[in-house]
C-alpha cells in the first residue's frame, strides 16, 4: 500500500490541472484588422478566453457562443496560429493571413510644433489612462452588428500609411468621416462609456466598451454629449464632429478594438 495514496493524489490533483487543448484549422484567408467568429462549446459559453493575455470578446450569434477575434495588424503573412486561453482549455487556431497593400498618405499639419517638457508628461498621462480604461469590463454580449456613426465621405481608411509633415507616423488604426463642423455622431451599438477627454493627440472624445471588451474610441469632437459610466444606445447622440487634437480638419475618426489590437471598423457594418 505504501506508496499508492501520494501516486492516486498525484493523479487526481493532474486531473483537476488538465487542460484540454482543441485545434482548429480554417480554409479561409484574412488579412489584417478583419474579424474571425470562433466556435464555443455551451458549456463554454460562461468561460474567459484570453490571447496574449488580453481578453477575447464573446459574442452570441444566432444564439450561440463565439469568440469574435481581431486579426492584429502587425500578423506576419502565411499561417499563423492563435492561442486562446482560459483557466482549463487552450484553443489553438490556424488562419492563412494575406497582408494588404495599404495606400499611403501624406498631411501638412500646420498646428504642428515641439512639444515642451510639460506637454510630454500632459502625453504620458493621458496614454496611462487610456490604457486603465481599455482594460475596464462590462460583461455583456456585445451587439457587433454595428452601423455607422457619421454621415459623410471617408477621409481615411484603415492601415493606411500616413506620413505627417515629410515623417513617416504610425499606421492609420481607424475610419475616418469628413463632416461639416457640429454634425452628430452616433452610437454605432449600445455600451458603457468608460472615459471622455480633452486630450493632445485626441481632442475632444470618447471611447465605449459595447461589451465583453468590444471598444470604440470616437476622436477630434467638438461636443461630448455624454459622460463616464453612461448607458448608451445604438443610434443614440453622443457628441459632435469636430477638429480638435492632432487634426487637419472636422471629421470624425472611429476606431474600434477587440483584443487590444485596432481592427478595421467596416468589418462590423453590415457582416
Amino acid at each position: 500500500m505504501d506508496g499508492k495514496i501520494p501516486i492516486l493524489s498525484r493523479l487526481l490533483i493532474l486531473s483537476i490541472l488538465f487542460i484540454f487543448s482543441v485545434n482548429t484549422y480554417s480554409d479561409t484567408d484574412y488579412s489584417p484588422g478583419d474579424i474571425v467568429f470562433i466556435s464555443l462549446e455551451e458549456n463554454e459559453r460562461s468561460m474567459n478566453f484570453y490571447y496574449n493575455s488580453n481578453l477575447t470578446t464573446k459574442v452570441l450569434k444566432d444564439n450561440s457562443p463565439y469568440l469574435l477575434f481581431g486579426i492584429p495588424y502587425y500578423t506576419k503573412d502565411g499561417k499563423n496560429q492563435f492561442i486562446f486561453k482560459s483557466e482549463k482549455i487552450i484553443k489553438k487556431v490556424t488562419l492563412n493571413i494575406l497582408k494588404n497593400k495599404y495606400p499611403i498618405q501624406r498631411i501638412e499639419i500646420k498646428k504642428f510644433k515641439t512639444k515642451t517638457e510639460d506637454e510630454y508628461k500632459r502625453i504620458a498621462k493621458e496614454r496611462d489612462e487610456m490604457i486603465k480604461a481599455k482594460k475596464q469590463t462590462y460583461d455583456r454580449f456585445p451587439d457587433y452588428k454595428f452601423t455607422m456613426p457619421a454621415v459623410g465621405p471617408s477621409s481615411g481608411t484603415y492601415g493606411t500609411v500616413r506620413y505627417y509633415n515629410g515623417k513617416k507616423g504610425n499606421y492609420h488604426n481607424g475610419y475616418d468621416i469628413a463632416a461639416d463642423l457640429g454634425s452628430p455622431v452616433y452610437a454605432p451599438s449600445s455600451g458603457i462609456v468608460t472615459l471622455t477627454g480633452d486630450y493632445y493627440y485626441n481632442g475632444k472624445f470618447i471611447m465605449v466598451n459595447h461589451g465583453n471588451n468590444l471598444i470604440s474610441i470616437f476622436l477630434h469632437l467638438d461636443e461630448i454629449a455624454v459622460k463616464k459610466d453612461d448607458i448608451i444606445e445604438k443610434g443614440q447622440i453622443i457628441g459632435a464632429i469636430g477638429s480638435t487634437g492632432l487634426s487637419t480638419g472636422p471629421h470624425l475618426h472611429w476606431s474600434v478594438m477587440l483584443n487590444n489590437s485596432y481592427i478595421d471598423p467596416l468589418e462590423l457594418i453590415n457582416n
